[in-house]
């Protein structure tokens, strides 16, 4: 059985791992990137919006998923 403090600490982890990581899939397949105060623009548009959002989201998926194995890892091993 997974102990509660476990999930409840991983809970944040999990949403940001899968909202960034969505966002970024999302804003790969339709070649575009919502830019504030200019609305959706395409990738042509807007390339430097569009490398630092997808850059940024996949870092933050990344980051989350590595912290949530290092959560684990850390209670199971240490």
């Amino acid at each position: 059985m997974v102990p509660i403090e476990l999930i409840v600490g991983s809970i944040g982890n999990l949403f940001a791992f899968v909202f960034c990581l969505g966002y970024a899939i999302y804003t790969f397949l339709r070649k575009g990137v919502h830019v504030k105060g200019k609305g959706w623009k395409t990738k042509d548009e807007a390339p430097k919006s569009y490398y630092i959002t997808l850059g940024v989201m996949v870092f933050i998926a990344l980051f989350s998923i590595i912290s949530i194995i290092f959560r684990v890892y850390s209670y199971y091993y240490m």
